[in-house]
């Protein structure tokens, strides 16, 4: 027991010399790792810097007549709940989706977009995208929907309208959402509904 003991404290010992001794490393290296973590507050897509920002800071720019929110998750999270005014662009076929869209995203607009929250790279995605297009004035809500929700601010919904042989991502006619948006959810549906086998 005594050998163990005294094994264990060499151990101790030569794990603590040698934690000294890489903590003094990193403090004497050009660029040292930091010891506490920060997440970083941009993203640099295609030569574009874009900031990552919280749902608060969002919201601050939510009534600005320039602001786009941009939801890049999947339709079917869209449909059921997404912040008031957003357009939905996934990065899943974003080429042709964005067609649909054309003239609806100015290259004045300020963009917001957001996807689950901090792990999900969908907006990132759709940024990259939109960066190689030439849009400069982006931003990504990193905290995701969910906490907009939380924190309850304006969200909009619309309810899915089930056949009895397949159930479908086409949204029923919801009149209180303005009709472009009616429009654009059924024209996204049609590029992503699977075509039934004959």
């Amino acid at each position: 027991m005594k050998t163990f003991v005294t094994l264990l404290a060499k151990s101790f010992a030569i794990a603590a010399v040698l934690c000294s001794v890489g903590l003094m490393a990193n403090f004497a290296a050009n660029n040292p790792v930091p010891l506490i973590y920060s997440p970083p507050q941009t993203v640099e897509l295609f030569g574009v810097k874009v900031p990552l920002i919280d749902e608060k800071l969002a919201f601050k720019f939510f009534n600005e007549p320039t602001t786009l929110f941009i939801d890049s998750r999947k339709y079917a999270d869209y449909a059921r709940s997404h912040v008031e005014g957003a357009i939905h662009l996934s990065p899943d076929g974003v080429e042709s989706k964005f067609e649909l869209l054309d003239g609806m995203i100015s290259q004045d607009s300020r963009i917001i977009l957001y996807c689950y929250g901090p792990e999900c790279d969908m907006a990132e995605r759709v940024a990259l995208f939109l960066a190689q297009l030439g849009y400069k004035e982006m931003m990504i809500m990193t905290a995701g929907f969910a906490k907009w929700e939380k924190s309850d601010y304006p969200v909009k919904g619309v309810p899915f309208k089930e056949s009895d042989d397949s159930k479908s991502d086409v949204p029923k006619k919801n009149y209180q959402s303005d009709e472009k948006t009616y429009v654009l959810f059924k024209c996204l549906c049609s590029l992503t509904k699977p075509k039934k086998a004959s």
